[in-house]
């Protein structure tokens, strides 16, 4: 926290950035005092205000016009912004919306980091992204065969990080039970306890006497894996709400409004512009184009771990008078509730 501020100094100035956010209007020093330090006189606030403007904090865009934050202002303001204040900010319908988005998802991890996304720019109601980590180490620990109806079988694939995949597949019509149980076995035979990654170079015909009579079901189930392993072996960005941004007047002029759709619409680009390498860090905020690399922009990213393993990064892209407050409490209430998803899917397959 920068010395040379006064406890006077930081109470107004988070005052102003809290009003500039709510209204997007210049704050004049009579709203501070009537609102925040109704103590202190208009006079005082003036004085402080002209103080913080010379130290950098804020600007005044016209003469008469009362005070607008500038970087370094919302940086303090970030800085202080504590975990209870942020977890506050939630309403018991927008807690009970994230949680009840998820418990459908129990034992499944298909679509989860999509899903993130989405409950995040619903809740904030900014340009949210999740981050999946590259699929690495993903061991198959079982391979469930169910029989249906009409010539089809469901194909179930739990492994170490949770169900990849459940997908109904052709087999011969009529076949018995018996013949299922058997393919059963010899699928976890084969494929129990090796990676998801080594799907790759995996080659069928290395096994066709072992499995003779069962090789289009291999071919299937290794054709899943595969489609699988390519989705996410370099990790996928999942961004929703890409238009939300267009909503803020910081972004009415075209030339920017293009700018920022033409940078979330390139996955690599947007790659490179949210990952933070630094996952030990809870909350990363960057403001400004010098630190988010969109001009007139905050990025807020958080990591979701479960245990010491990052699972992805997720995040807010919005403009830098965004409610921090709540973005900050929006993440971490989806980390606890991720955590919890997560957890709850290991211990079913545990059990």
């Amino acid at each position: 926290m920068p010395k040379e501020l006064t406890e006077r100094k930081k109470r107004i100035l988070h005052a102003l950035v809290d009003l500039y956010i709510t209204t997007g209007q210049p704050v004049s020093s009579s709203d501070i005092q009537s609102r925040y330090l109704p103590e202190v006189s208009s006079a005082t606030v003036r004085s402080e205000l002209s103080a913080l403007e010379a130290l950098g904090y804020i600007e005044q865009p016209h003469t008469s016009a009362g005070r607008i934050p500038l970087k370094r202002a919302y940086k303090f303001y970030v800085e202080n912004i504590n975990s209870e204040s942020a977890d506050n900010m939630l309403t018991d319908s927008e807690t009970a919306f994230i949680r009840d988005k998820f418990m459908h998802k129990l034992g499944h991890i298909e679509n989860l980091s999509k899903e993130a996304a989405k409950v995040i720019s619903d809740v904030t109601n900014y340009t949210s992204f999740f981050i999946e980590k590259a699929s690495v180490n993903v061991e198959i620990e079982e391979v469930k065969l169910v029989p249906l109806k009409g010539g089809k079988a469901l194909v179930l694939i739990v492994t170490n990080k949770g169900v990849i995949a459940d997908k109904a597949i052709d087999v011969k019509d009529g076949v018995k039970d018996e013949y299922i149980d058997t393919a059963s076995g010899l699928l976890n035979k084969v494929f129990a306890g090796k990676r998801v990654e080594d799907m790759e170079s995996f080659d069928v015909e290395e096994i066709e006497v072992e499995i003779q009579g069962f090789k289009e079901i291999f071919s299937e189930v290794l054709g899943i894996l595969r489609i699988y392993l390519n989705e996410h072996c370099d990790g996928n960005v999942f961004v929703e709400g890409a238009l939300k941004m267009l909503d803020y007047p910081e972004y009415n002029n075209v030339e920017d409004a293009k700018n920022f759709l033409s940078v979330i619409s390139d996955k690599e680009s947007m790659s490179e512009l949210l990952i933070d390498e630094d996952t030990s860090i809870e909350f990363s905020v960057r403001i400004g184009k010098e630190d988010s690399g969109v001009d007139k922009c905050a990025i807020i990213t958080a990591s979701y771990k479960v245990g010491d393993d990052v699972m992805g990064q997720a995040g807010v892209i919005g403009p830098e008078r965004m409610d921090y407050k709540k973005v900050i409490g929006v993440l971490d209430y989806m980390k606890k509730t991720l955590s919890t998803v997560i957890d709850s899917s290991k211990s079913d397959k545990e059990d």
